[in-house]
């Protein structure tokens, strides 16, 4: 006998089939279980199915502190297991090199975390109420003055510590203020772990080929054929089969929208080079970066992101301007002896997005969604938002056009803002050494929601100081972000707020100088990077799964 609960949707979701694996497929499995399946409600079925024959991308190993939140607190996954289990290492911003193209200032940063805000109060009645100026813009005011002082060590307290190779966290000095970071981890072995913790949760696991895929006379997914477990069913599919977009874009026909005629790079090399065996944290070389480096090559860009044992290293490049051949050449060369020797992947990148990431009864995550170019480490944060947003919109079997309408329009917004950005990297530059860099020089084809914000911030910089609450969907990328790459960049407007004219110069001094001497307190309180990693497998307890009971008195 089946009970029915009172007021339940006799609409509801029962059934969700994931295909594809890799970290969009384990952890979209391990979201939805967490959210849906509630001690005490009713269960939802959730399956994956994926192929043996397919080889995960695994060209993003960097994220953005949203990761945080998604596996610490939503999924419950103690830090400690997760940096040991995946090789990660803390991760505090990005260290741009050769970007700029200006003689003086060939290296700049994005940090993570906010940068400094200055206060000013005033007085309205019996009331007080304060004005707040971003530090940015003082900084301009006197950069425009003469000041030489660079603008990232001038603004962010996070790039004294990178650049000192420090670690964002301590357990010996509970005062310190919270420093916002993200992981370097290894892709391939956080999906194996988030397998292990979806299929200790009741995700159930198929491993086998989709031979073709099924309609409905609505034109919804019906079922999956699969070569060796026959029929499979379900009410909500998840497309999570990467670039091929199996079910959304070859079986729902549902079209892709290039940004190729903005960004150029299409292809990327992946070598990555182990450290000495017996020196796993790097410290002959001074221990491991707790930042990502991009540098700058001829016809695009090289990646380096530092894990525990081996460094990760990619180029990214446009296969209009550079072969393959030579491509990898000079990747090789970039990189020195160590990988002379070493088998380079070579990946074709599909750079957009799906005109609609949800379309009837499916929805794409990860690399069937859509790609941009791994230069801001947006990969895996697309997947924890296309997964938020679903929460957020999530169906019955009604499938609401409004509610399928909302998510299309969020995730639309999430890779437009994402692609303006990654274009001002290229954009902005003066560089014009190559056939590459002077296409991107002058760029024709600059999203015209880009062009408008640079046509203001030629005016004045971003000035829009909100608190951004990272774990829900919204503007991803902050106004300093937008500072620190108009800054590194050389895009300066002529003058500074005329509002900073009637303050104190003397005064904004004295809160420069405060913060250059809490970020050398910083700097000494805090351990190196490597030492600090060194310590995790004292704290953790090897966090294992635990397994919950089936039976049907519990």
């Amino acid at each position: 006998m089946t009970s029915t609960i009172v007021g339940q949707n006799p609409n509801r979701i029962q059934n969700i089939v994931i295909v594809g694996g890799g970290t969009s497929g384990w952890l979209s499995a391990a979201y939805l279980s967490k959210a849906l399946n509630k001690s005490g409600g009713t269960p939802c079925s959730i399956t994956l199915i994926e192929s043996s024959d397919i080889c995960t991308v695994g060209v993003g190993e960097a994220t953005l502190p949203t990761i945080i939140y998604t596996l610490s607190e939503f999924l419950g996954i103690p830090e400690p297991d997760l940096m040991i289990e995946c090789n990660a290492t803390f991760k505090m911003g990005t260290k741009f090199v050769n970007w700029s193209g200006q003689p003086d200032q060939n290296v700049f940063w994005h940090p993570f975390g906010g940068e400094d805000i200055f206060w000013h109060p005033l007085r309205q009645g019996s009331l007080t109420k304060e004005l707040r100026i971003p530090i940015s813009h003082y900084w301009l005011k006197r950069k425009l003055q003469g000041n030489p002082e660079p603008f990232d060590y001038s603004c962010f307290e996070s790039v004294h510590l990178c650049a000192a190779k420090k670690s964002p966290k301590t357990d010996g000095n509970p005062k310190l203020r919270y420093l916002e970071y993200a992981y370097h981890l290894d892709a391939g072995l956080l999906a194996n772990y988030l397998k292990q913790k979806a299929k200790s949760e009741f995700v159930q696991h198929i491993v086998d080929n989709v031979l073709d895929v099924s309609l409905n006379d609505k034109g919804f997914i019906s079922h999956l054929i699969t070569k060796n477990n026959g029929n499979i069913y379900g009410d909500l599919f998840i497309d999570c089969s990467g670039f091929k977009g199996l079910l959304i874009n070859q079986t729902l026909q549902e079209p892709f929208i290039s940004y190729s005629d903005s960004l150029f790079c299409d292809n990327a090399i992946a070598i990555p080079i182990a450290y000495d065996a017996e020196d796993k944290y790097d410290t002959r070389n001074g221990g491991i970066n707790p930042y990502t480096t991009s540098t700058a090559l001829s016809s695009g860009w090289a990646w380096n992101t530092p894990l525990v044992g081996r460094s990760g290293n990619g180029y990214v490049y446009s296969s209009a301007f550079i072969s393959k051949a030579d491509a990898e050449a000079e990747f090789r060369q970039h990189l020195g002896e160590k990988s002379l020797h070493l088998e380079a992947k070579h990946i074709k990148m599909r750079v957009g997005r799906t005109r609609n990431a949800w379309v009837k009864n499916c929805i794409s995550i990860g690399l069937s969604s859509g790609f941009i170019e791994p230069l801001e480490s947006t990969g895996i944060y697309l997947i924890e938002a296309g997964l938020e947003n679903l929460l957020h919109n999530f169906p019955d079997r009604l499938f609401q056009p409004s509610c399928i309408a909302n998510y299309n329009r969020i995730m639309r917004e999430q890779y437009e803002e994402i692609r303006d950005f990654i274009v001002m990297h290229y954009c902005l530059t003066k560089r014009e050494d190559t056939p590459f860099w002077k296409a991107n020089k002058y760029h024709p084809a600059i999203p015209e929601s880009l062009k408008e914000k640079l046509n203001l911030w030629q005016i004045t910089w971003p000035d829009n100081p909100t608190i951004i609450c990272r774990e829900k969907i919204a503007k991803l990328f902050p106004d300093y972000s937008y500072t620190c790459i108009l800054a590194g960049m050389g895009y300066l407007p002529k003058h500074s707020l005329p509002i900073l004219d009637y303050y104190d110069d003397n005064e904004v001094e004295q809160n420069f100088l405060a913060f250059k001497n809490h970020a050398d307190a910083l700097k000494k309180a805090l351990p190196d990077h490597h030492e600090y990693i060194k310590q995790l497998p004292a704290k953790t307890f090897k966090f294992q799964w635990k397994q919950r009971l089936s039976s049907p008195a519990l």
